[in-house]
Parts: structure tokens; sequence; C-alpha cells
């Protein structure tokens, strides 16, 4: 693992914690960053542990993306259904 993603897992790893959240086995961290040279925005993406395979990350991502479809679908639904009832 490279020091970077070391740092990172521990420390997400104590504020899991800290939080009463467990163990942290496995993260994939998606992260938008703005260089201070040129103002260029960027996409960084680790795993840890660093050696796990491209597919995994993939699935964990998706598995994500599929979760907040999910809740961004039920919170519209309750609106619309609140919309409804004001009628």
């Amino acid at each position: 693992m490279s020091q970077l993603t070391d740092d990172i897992h521990e420390a997400v790893a104590r504020v899991l914690q800290a939080h009463g959240a467990g163990l942290l086995s496995r993260a994939v961290l998606v992260i938008e960053v703005l260089d201070e040279q040129d103002g260029q925005l960027g996409l960084y993406v680790e795993a840890s542990p660093a050696d796990m395979p491209a597919w995994d990350r993939a699935g964990m991502i998706r598995y994500a993306d599929m979760d907040l479809a999910g809740r961004i679908t039920a919170d519209r639904m309750a609106i619309d259904d609140e919309e409804e009832e004001d009628e």
C-alpha cells in the first residue's frame, strides 16, 4: 500500500470507530480535487487495501450508485405523495 492509502485508511477507520460504525474492512474513496496551480478539477479514486481488484472497486462504486439512486427515487415519490395530499 502507498503511504497515502495507509494514512487515509487509518484516518477513516478512526473516525468510523469514534462514531460506533465498527471496523473498516475495505473502502473506495472518490474525491474531486482542485489543482491549486491552474484551478483544474480532477478526480481522485483510491481503494483500501491498495491491492483491491478493479472489479471489486467497480462493484462497490456501482452498489453505492444504485443505493443513492434508490434514495433519490424514494424522496421524489414522497414529495409527489405530499403534493397529491395537498390538492
